[in-house]
């Protein structure tokens, strides 16, 4: 199809600043049934992206589905994310020297996912642009439902900096956003993630592997189907010492988990290493108070059963 002609039908759509389903649908029948196929394309989906940054669910589905697309599909092997790739999405996402919109991040996100491998600049672009939209949200710094959505798909991103586990900057990333937003009134859903992905960080230093990233899906997609109460989750979570903690994954037989469940007992069993129970303590204690997500962070600590390096320790003793 021309290019005037792409660019008219692109342009005839969020007049309004709005894409709806229908409108989705005429993208997909009439201007993208190959999907994106140019860089001029590509220009132009990312202008309406801009136009009209909200719309029904399946705007934002296209948008990222068709950009992503584009970056892993145009070149042999397919699959691979460049860095020139990188120079060019970075570009249109940060063009006029505006930050990137949850619509645009939502694309980086799925690169992440999707590609086989992608540059190390990538992620903490992503992370960078994180702290940016949240720190400069209308109304002050809040994390909704959709942020936090799109937070948990970027952490267990599998072309991300550490893959399924959760990595030092991301663990960083986490503690920024919560200190940006410790006075909002944030999504109950942010909580969750929070406590859980710090913990799964930590357990990366006393001696646990990794599960098989399809058991790490798996898990992944239980939490994601709890519900978002955090303080009634972690009560229970908390109340039955190590059994809770692992009961709390979900139930199989027993034969089936033995080695999931020795895995997360002998994880959990284990002493956090004094440097990262340092910067765990310095973390929390950074600007003197403590929040309802950091306190449930210290309950989990106090369940490691452990003998906690002595500054964790005075913390831990301080917020009892």
């Amino acid at each position: 199809m021309d290019v005037r002609n792409v660019e008219a039908l692109v342009t005839s759509v969020g007049s309004e600043g709005y894409v709806s389903a229908d409108d989705v649908l005429f993208l997909r029948r009439n201007v993208f049934a190959d999907g994106i196929v140019s860089r001029s394309e590509l220009e132009a989906v990312f202008a309406l992206g801009e136009r009209a940054p909200d719309g029904d669910r399946e705007w934002p589905q296209f948008f990222e589905e068709v950009c992503a697309d584009f970056f892993l599909n145009e070149e042999e092997p397919r699959g691979y994310f460049t860095s020139s790739e990188f120079t060019v999405v970075k570009s249109l996402v940060t063009r006029d020297g505006h930050k990137a919109s949850l619509l645009e991040l939502s694309v980086l996100v799925r690169l992440l996912e999707k590609a086989v491998s992608t540059p190390h600049e990538l992620a903490d672009f992503v992370a960078d642009q994180f702290r940016l939209l949240i720190d400069q949200k209308q109304g002050g710094p809040a994390i909704g439902e959709q942020d936090t959505e799109l937070l948990r798909r970027y952490l267990y991103a599998s072309g991300g900096a550490g893959s399924i586990a959760i990595t030092k900057d991301e663990a960083e990333l986490l503690f920024d956003l919560q200190d940006l937003t410790a006075n909002a009134d944030n999504h109950p859903a942010w909580c969750d993630l929070f406590i859980k992905a710090i913990a799964a960080h930590l357990m990366q230093h006393v001696g646990y592997k990794p599960l098989p990233r399809e058991e790490a899906l798996r898990l992944h997609d239980w939490v994601k189907d709890q519900s978002v109460n955090p303080g009634g989750f972690f009560n229970r979570m908390f109340s039955g010492g190590l059994s809770s903690i692992r009961e709390s994954y979900g139930r199989k037989s027993i034969v089936a988990t033995r080695n999931e469940d020795d895995e997360i007992a002998r994880a959990i069993a284990e002493q956090v290493t004094a440097r990262e129970a340092d910067w765990l303590a310095d973390r929390i204690g950074r600007d003197g108070k403590l929040a309802d997500t950091e306190r449930a962070l210290i309950a989990y600590m106090k369940e490691l059963e452990a003998e906690l390096p002595p500054k964790l320790q005075a913390l831990v003793s301080n917020a009892a």
